[in-house]
């Protein structure tokens, strides 16, 4: 697995390595930041973050800060790995727990300009996730929607729309402004 632009273009960075976590390919984060205009301005929340990847693509992209939350110990492991492979370890704040207990700590002042949302395919958690997480993006900020392909979401949550939406093999990206 590699980052596919910015400053770190073209270094690869570290799988989790386990069955039950699920590598977004090279191809499609491509595609995903293709759609999100290729640069990425201020912070990113990376939510059920498994090796990082696409957090670390933001930062390699432009973002000062990604935040990463995965329950997963062997991902956090990976995470911090790839955070001192790209020695970006000052722009990156990692979080060891579950997407509940996270949500839980955010405070009302905490703001992101991407919000990548890409849950086990099983846990159909996205609506519930954006309802809580709208009041934590930035005005022009976007959440991005990994799911599997079958799973089609609303045209309109809360006061966003899904201004882009393709599917990518087995994945559907679905993004929300």
């Amino acid at each position: 697995m590699r980052i596919i632009g910015g400053i770190h273009r073209g270094r690869l960075i570290d799988r989790v390595g386990k069955e039950s976590t699920r590598e977004t390919a090279d191809m499609v984060r491509q595609a995903v930041f293709n759609m999100l205009g290729g640069s990425v301005f201020g912070s990113v929340l990376d939510l059920f973050a498994g090796s990082g990847a696409y957090g670390l693509e933001a930062i390699s992209r432009g973002a000062q800060l990604a935040v990463f939350v995965d329950k997963d110990r062997d991902a956090i492991k990976t995470i911090e790995r790839n955070a001192s492979l790209l020695k970006c370890q000052s722009q990156v704040s990692i979080h060891f727990m579950d997407y509940q207990s996270y949500l839980k700590t955010l405070n009302e002042s905490v703001k992101f300009d991407i919000i990548f949302l890409d849950p086990p395919y099983q846990m159909d958690v996205y609506i519930d996730l954006i309802n809580v997480l709208r009041s934590h993006l930035n005005p022009e900020g976007m959440i991005v929607c990994e799911s599997t392909k079958s799973l089609i979401l609303p045209e309109t949550i809360l006061d966003l729309d899904k201004i882009k939406e393709k599917t990518y093999g087995i994945k559907r990206i679905s993004i929300y402004q």
